[in-house]
């Protein structure tokens, strides 16, 4: 179980700038022998380009924690908030890079770029989307990459892609 300063949100210099913001987060899931508490009070700020890193052994609660940030999974109690809004969802504003790349292996690198792409912009017209996805590729040094499938490049590369997606 994670446990971070329980009694109070860490200190913020100044409440305006905060930008990402973990109140009294707790995380329950039932189980056949009963409640099992993943995380319990947690408090967190972090401020616009504050790095941070969460450590902590196997099955602590880290991914649960990210999985909140990141709007996949709900908290059983408190709340997560970026720029004051509470996160309630996945969204273009928030990314989760993930263990597993989750890239699709019949597809490009630049097709896997360009259906992430599709999904966050419906409205953008596919030449955008094109110029978008190409460059996200350039932006992670794949332009080279960008015609070859999953099975055809590194485990870094797929990391890359999955980044650029």
């Amino acid at each position: 179980m994670l446990t971070m300063n329980p009694a109070q949100p860490t200190p913020s210099q100044d409440n305006a700038t905060d930008f990402l913001k973990i109140e009294n987060l707790s995380k329950v899931y039932p189980t056949a022998a009963g409640d099992y508490c993943v995380l319990d009070k947690i408090n967190l700020t972090v401020q616009q380009g504050e790095f941070i890193c969460v450590i902590g052994h196997s099955g602590c609660g880290k991914s649960t924690l990210l999985n909140m940030v990141s709007g996949f999974n709900t908290p059983s109690d408190g709340r997560v908030t970026l720029h004051d809004q509470p996160i309630t969802g996945p969204g273009p504003d928030r990314m989760m890079v993930f263990q597993n790349y989750c890239l699709l292996p019949w597809k490009t690198a630049y097709e896997n770029v360009y259906l992430g792409l599709n999904a966050v912009y419906p409205d953008k017209s596919k030449s955008e989307k094109v110029k978008l996805a190409k460059h996200y590729l350039e932006m992670v040094g794949l332009t080279e990459a960008q015609d070859k499938k999953p099975n055809q490049i590194s485990g870094g590369m797929k990391q890359r892609v999955a980044i650029a997606r």
